[in-house]
């Protein structure tokens, strides 16, 4: 199987240290917890469920402890990670090569990469894409305004912002200029509904990585989603 690499690492350097700091290979970053619980809290994702680009599991890890997931494959296109196939999501024959499914739920590489995943999930999924993305994605740009118009998200959930990494120097943790929301694309939908979720509303909501809750605790969590405990 040939792998291509979809992002090159970049660099940029801190003009008041003069160190080059790298952006995160294959622009990996992994998502909080807090990212898939959310979620489930207002979709009831079921049926089998594609996570085209799994990293370390983050998702996928809570999404096989839900109760109405029925199934699961993953992909990642760094041979390094674990899944069920290393393929290049941005390519409509990578998505001939998988399996069907009724939910695509993801966290896609940002920038230009975002948009063709996203394309290609809503051909696949026969009920829906989730997809936690950067609130701007909105934006009619040339990769997606068509897209769009055609399908706006049924469901936004605007989430709080996460510190996904430290800043240029490396001495503390940086937001993005524009907050992630979580996508939705239910093709059953009739209509669109907004929802902003402050941090006060979030179950084991944390600012950072070095913040973050266990595994254990967050499974805790997505098991009290489904029994409407939460």
């Amino acid at each position: 199987m040939t792998v291509a690499q979809l992002l090159i690492p970049q660099m940029y350097s801190s003009k008041s240290t003069g160190e080059a700091v790298g952006r995160h290979p294959l622009n990996f970053y992994e998502s909080p917890s807090w990212f898939t619980t959310e979620l489930l809290r207002h979709v009831r994702l079921s049926g089998v469920v594609g996570e085209p680009c799994v990293g370390m599991g983050a998702i996928a890890s809570l999404l096989s402890v839900w109760p109405y997931t029925k199934q699961m494959w993953t992909n990642d296109i760094d041979p390094h990670k674990s899944a069920n196939y290393q393929m290049d999501a941005t390519l409509s024959e990578s998505w001939a090569k998988f399996p069907d499914c009724d939910w695509i739920c993801t966290n896609p590489p940002y920038s230009e990469f975002a948009a063709p995943i996203i394309k290609n999930a809503y051909c696949k999924a026969h009920v829906g894409v989730a997809a936690f993305l950067l609130t701007s994605f909105l934006e009619p740009c040339d990769d997606r305004a068509d897209f769009l118009q055609q399908h706006p998200p049924s469901l936004v959930l605007i989430m709080p912002r996460f510190c996904f990494r430290k800043d240029k120097r490396g001495t503390r943790w940086a937001t993005d200029n524009v907050t992630i929301s979580c996508f939705v694309w239910d093709k059953r939908a009739t209509g669109q509904q907004i929802i902003v979720r402050p941090k006060s509303a979030i179950a084991g909501f944390y600012k950072n990585p070095e913040q973050a809750i266990s595994q254990e605790r967050a499974e805790k969590i997505v098991r009290a989603i489904a029994k409407g405990e939460l």
